[in-house]
């Protein structure tokens, strides 16, 4: 059988990928070449290249527990290791979310993080840095029983007491325990005890070609996983690019599924979410005609589409197992019956096609700045070089009484500018203490420290889920005023600095003010957007009414920990644009400066000798020829990366 077109796909991408990244390097070495724009136009590009070839197709497969999405992830990615890699037999259900990336330097391993780290206040994608907070083991992928019995640990279990497993968050307090519960019988550890998870979290590496071309993917367990662990539902499914939602082809969409779409998935328009009916084997009957048994799938596609509110084509019936085995043993046929081929096409079709439009738009607007901007200063210098041209053949014409007048008035002109501009730089000081009052002061982190511990305090004493959602609406509606203040803040100092060299390029002709204004409003868009999502995540806390409870410890510790992250990197956003617009404003001033100074040594040249005329305009000449010689380089080296974020992407669904 061919290649799954996953694979195609993702090499594909990964291709395109590198010659972005190259294409960022080569802009930003060559930005440092010309040296017209601040060195950190050239740091963010190197930034973004960074970024860019560190980016991953981040895949979420989520369902309630045995709607086989572990066996899914077999079928689709894995099935060239001709048997299942991921323990997915009856009674093996995965335990704890498990990531799957590349393995670095090819060397294969599982890293799997204790069920006791939930009652510490550290996030996992901090623990992750911790390599003592987790259990290493190597895996080796030649001998099947070894790797078989190392797998085996992510389903493992653990008996804990009632107690114990309260305190970590996996247990209702007892105000919420119902009275004929209050002494939980585990069949396998006895009285007041419960099974539990071994492990909270798992990072599988592989060395394999879909992971190694920049695909990652996460395998969650049910709800009761995604609720207990905040970070999971804020973070890692978050953070997802795509949500590969898994149902029941024989139940359809039950309620525990329509709670897991309503609360989690829905309402994030950034996801590209594909919906699959799985185990359509199991309506497979021999002694019904074929053609009722795909009018019975279609049926229920349609009543699922319909429940969801997706689109038709969003929603694919597949068969994971089935789709294994026909992979396993090349059978084309049955692949083709099992669904396979249309859920592979689709990802290939939509998934990886969001991805790179994802890409472009990030770098393309920094691509296109820098391109621009240097663009207009080159043809400014150009347009000044033509004009001191035509100024100096002028010259040719006039009689040498005329070039001392012309020498004076220069030299006056120099003397009024450096006096004006000496008077800017005092107000410099003004303008910074404005932005720092104004813009900055309002995005502190210890302020909004003070706001974390005043509202970490008063969500603990919550005893009701309104009173809950009460305090996640009052700390986020305090974030944004925060926001609102930095937002007028900005305004102001955009007002103060614009006012200030207006004056300056009046009077001296310089060129306007080509600095972007701090766009501090889309944040405050994406802060909002936050708060919406986060807000109903209070709404479903209900297991979190008790002062002692891990989770809406943990809950709110992770939302508190991710909008300081985003106040913080708003704050430094707002420092590189302070810093950005006085660089600006002094390369302006000091081309200014140097053209003029330039034009007065010519004027001075001329006058003791009228003969240096002829001199002046070849040096006038070659510096021209030399400007139009960069602006040919710009226009070359820039236009292939150019084509690259900006080349159409077909989309489907």
């Amino acid at each position: 059988m061919d290649t799954s077109p996953i694979l195609q796909g993702l090499c594909a991408l990964n291709g395109w990928r590198q010659e972005v990244i190259a294409g960022l390097h080569a802009m930003a070495a060559m930005t440092t070449d010309l040296g017209l724009l601040p060195s950190g136009i050239m740091l963010q590009m190197e930034t973004l290249a960074y970024e860019t070839e560190r980016d991953s197709l981040r895949v979420a497969f989520v369902g309630e527990f045995s709607r086989g999405k572990t066996e899914l992830i077999n079928a689709l990615f894995f099935s060239d290791m001709g048997t299942r890699l991921l323990p997915s037999s009856s009674g093996q259900t995965t335990m704890c979310p498990v990531e799957i990336r590349g393995a670095p330097q090819g060397r294969p391993g599982l890293q799997l993080l204790p069920i006791a780290s939930r009652s510490l206040d550290v996030s996992i994608e901090k623990l992750k840095r911790a390599g003592s907070a987790w259990t290493r083991l190597p895996l080796s992928l030649e001998e099947k029983n070894e790797r078989t019995q190392t797998l085996a640990h992510l389903t493992e279990t653990v008996c804990v007491t009632v107690e114990e497993a309260r305190r970590i968050g996996l247990c209702p307090p007892l105000n919420r325990t119902p009275k004929d519960r209050e002494r939980t019988v585990c069949p396998s550890c006895g009285l007041g005890k419960v099974l539990i998870p071994r492990w909270r979290h798992a990072v599988l590496y592989l060395a394999h070609p879909m992971l190694d071309a920049g695909l990652t993917v996460l395998d969650t367990p049910g709800l009761n996983a995604i609720g207990a662990e905040p970070e999971l539902t804020f973070g890692m499914l978050a953070d997802a690019d795509a949500i590969i939602f898994v149902l029941g082809a024989d139940t359809g969409v039950t309620q525990s599924d329509l709670t897991i779409w309503e609360q989690y998935l829905m309402r994030n328009p950034q996801q590209k979410q594909i919906v699959l009916l799985n185990k359509i084997d199991t309506l497979w009957d021999e002694l019904r005609d074929g053609s009722e048994v795909t009018a019975e799938i279609r049926q229920q596609v349609e009543k699922t589409a319909l429940r969801l509110h997706v689109h038709r084509e969003q929603v694919i019936p597949v068969s994971g197992q089935k789709g294994l085995v026909a992979r396993v043993r090349q059978d084309q046929e049955l692949l083709e019956r099992s669904g396979m081929v249309a859920l592979e096409r689709a990802i290939a079709e939509v998934l990886l096609p969001a991805r790179r439009r994802a890409i472009r738009a990030r770098c393309r607007v920094l691509v296109e700045r820098a391109v621009m901007d240097q663009k207009n200063l080159l043809r400014e210098q150009i347009h000044s070089i033509q004009a001191q041209s035509e100024s100096v053949r002028g010259l040719k014409d006039r009689t040498a009484e005329k070039v001392p007048k012309l020498v004076a008035q220069h030299q006056q002109l120099l003397k009024n500018f450096e006096r004006d501009r000496q008077a800017f730089e005092g107000k410099k000081a003004v303008f910074r203490q404005a932005a720092e009052e104004h813009l900055l002061v309002p995005l502190a982190p210890n302020a909004f420290d003070m706001v974390i511990s005043n509202a970490k305090a008063e969500m603990l004493s919550a005893w009701t889920t309104a009173g809950i959602v009460d305090r996640f609406k009052s700390f986020f509606g305090e974030a944004i005023a925060h926001f609102d203040k930095a937002l007028q803040g900005a305004q102001q100092v955009s007002a103060l600095v614009a006012g200030e060299y207006q004056v300056l390029q009046d009077r001296y002709r310089l060129p306007a003010l080509g600095a972007v204004p701090y766009a501090i409003m889309p944040r405050r868009a994406e802060l909002m957007d936050m708060a919406d999502n986060y807000e109903r995540f209070g709404m479903m806390l209900e297991i979190a009414v008790n002062t002692q409870s891990a989770v809406v410890r943990k809950a709110f510790l992770t939302v508190a920990g991710r909008t300081r992250d985003f106040i913080v990197e708003t704050r430094r956003e707002a420092e590189t644009w302070v810093d950005e617009i006085m660089t600006v404003m002094n390369r302006q001033m000091e081309l200014f400066h140097d053209k003029a100074e330039e034009e007065l040594s010519a004027l001075q040249t001329i006058a003791q000798t009228m003969g240096s005329i002829d001199t002046r305009i070849q040096q006038l000449q070659q510096t021209l020829q030399i400007l139009q010689a960069q602006m040919m380089r710009l226009d070359q080296q820039s236009a292939p990366l150019l084509n690259l974020l900006g080349e159409p992407v077909s989309t489907a669904l």
